[in-house]
């Protein structure tokens, strides 16, 4: 049904080829082409060519003036603008000494979520509301020292907000126009010309204030920097930062709020799970105060638990859509430039011949491996591989285990009336991320040990 999906939003403007052994040509018919892997093989051979590093995004984004040219996500081709963004942004966001220096953003994020959860005790809490609010408020302090969100995301202007980025990371990939349907009426597409208008005003909108007041203020450059003074002092204008800083924040939030949430659906119906993981936590990462962020990544079960729902709740099924920049040749048959490039990371993570029992959480089988998700493992694809891979993985990582590890060691949770976790992977529906069809409610209780603080 998912993949059925996928042709769907595909189908009006690409011809879909398998490679399928059937076929007795190796010449691909020409035109507008999509090649889909679903098989680990067939990914690797995709994901670590450097003909297929190119990019394919609907063209509402590149007719957006804030990401023409610069982007990272959105980028056609690995250029020199593309490096140099995704340098400063491994420098000062995705390096081991970046994810070190902000550890006391995550800190104190984390402890604002719990406060204002025990004030919320044996109340319903949209725990998805929550997480996203917090992770948002966390990437937004790192980029440009602001709150975006306040943490119960009440107010009209959050939820507006909210749906904006949900339509950042899902609509707007989804939504193709003329001038991808026929690239020949590229010149008088002006429907899409009007909703990438529409997307940078939004942009500027929610970032616009914060950058003229950080322009203004003339802090020293000796003074402790964020992201945004990087880009400032870099000579990036106003458009060019704020669109950078939304695309930042859209795909380090979204998708990792569904990678936590999926996981505490997990631990709602797997309880002996939840107490095997909160015991580690205890043991190994509490020093009696707080959660030391820098020892979540030795709790070995929990980074488990992480990676099992990365693999059956991959947040986006397919990989980014790539392109390939040149022809060239891919299992014996051509592969004209232009065409896109598929991987269902879906597939791969429920084939039974690279998983044993795969429709099952279990968080055991990664125990005792070295199976990782930094992308050199081609059965196990969440954040993709090669050039194009997800530069911010270990961040979204750090940032899962700190939600998860909080939320149970403060509180015990309650479900509400009338809900059953049993079928726990079937609550999902398919975009281009996989996300609960309704949100996570629950009912916090204090623990005992943390009643007075």
């Amino acid at each position: 049904m998912m993949m059925l999906i996928m042709f769907m939003i595909f189908l009006p403007f690409i011809l879909v080829v398998f490679l399928l052994k059937h076929f007795s040509h190796d010449q691909l018919p020409p035109g507008r082409l999509v090649v889909v892997a679903s098989s680990q093989a067939t990914a690797k051979d995709i994901l670590k060519h450097r003909s297929f590093s190119g990019r394919f995004f609907p063209s509402l984004y590149y007719n957006n003036p804030g990401t023409l040219h610069f982007s990272v996500v959105t980028a056609k081709q690995c250029n020199d603008t593309w490096k140099y963004l995704r340098g400063i942004g491994q420098t000062y966001l995705f390096s081991s000494k970046a994810i070190e220096s902000n550890a006391l953003v995550r800190k104190n994020k984390a402890m604002e979520m719990v406060n204002y959860l025990r004030m919320k005790e044996g109340e319903i809490v949209n725990i998805e509301n929550v997480i996203f609010a917090t992770l948002s408020n966390i990437s937004s302090n790192i980029l440009a020292s602001r709150n975006l969100f306040s943490i119960d995301l009440d107010s009209i202007a959050d939820r507006k907000l909210v749906n904006f980025i949900h339509q950042v990371v899902e609509k707007a990939i989804t939504s193709p126009g003329l001038s991808d349907l026929f690239p020949i009426l590229e010149k008088i597409d002006f429907w899409t010309k009007r909703n990438a208008m529409d997307m940078h005003r939004l942009i500027k909108f929610t970032w616009g204030d914060i950058i003229k007041e950080k322009r203004a203020s003339n802090q020293p450059r000796d003074s402790e920097h964020d992201f945004f003074d990087i880009l400032a002092e870099n000579a990036c204008s106003d458009d060019q930062i704020a669109s950078l800083l939304m695309e930042f924040l859209s795909a380090g939030t979204y998708t990792t709020t569904i990678v936590a949430v999926a996981l505490m659906v997990q631990l709602m119906k797997n309880q002996e799970i939840k107490y095997r993981i909160r015991d580690e936590v205890l043991n190994q990462a509490f020093d009696g105060h707080a959660i030391i962020d820098s020892r979540l990544s030795e709790c070995q079960y929990l980074q488990a638990c992480i990676k099992e729902t990365l693999r059956l709740h991959t947040p986006g099924e397919f990989i980014i859509p790539h392109r390939a920049i040149e022809t060239c040749k891919l299992n014996n048959y051509t592969i004209p430039k232009g065409t896109v490039m598929l991987v269902n990371a879906w597939a791969i993570h429920s084939d039974p011949s690279n998983w044993e029992d795969p429709e099952s959480f279990k968080p055991e089988r990664f125990l005792g491996t070295d199976i990782d998700f930094m992308g050199g493992h081609f059965q196990f694809l969440p954040f993709g591989s090669g050039q194009r891979m997800c530069p911010g993985a270990n961040v979204a990582v750090k940032n899962v285990q700190l939600m998860v590890a909080n939320l149970l060691h403060y509180f015990d949770w309650n479900i509400t009336d009338g809900v059953n976790y049993s079928n726990a992977d079937k609550m999902y529906k398919f975009t281009t991320t996989s996300r609960k069809e309704k949100p996570l409610c629950l009912i916090p209780k204090i623990r005992e040990q943390h009643m007075f603080g």
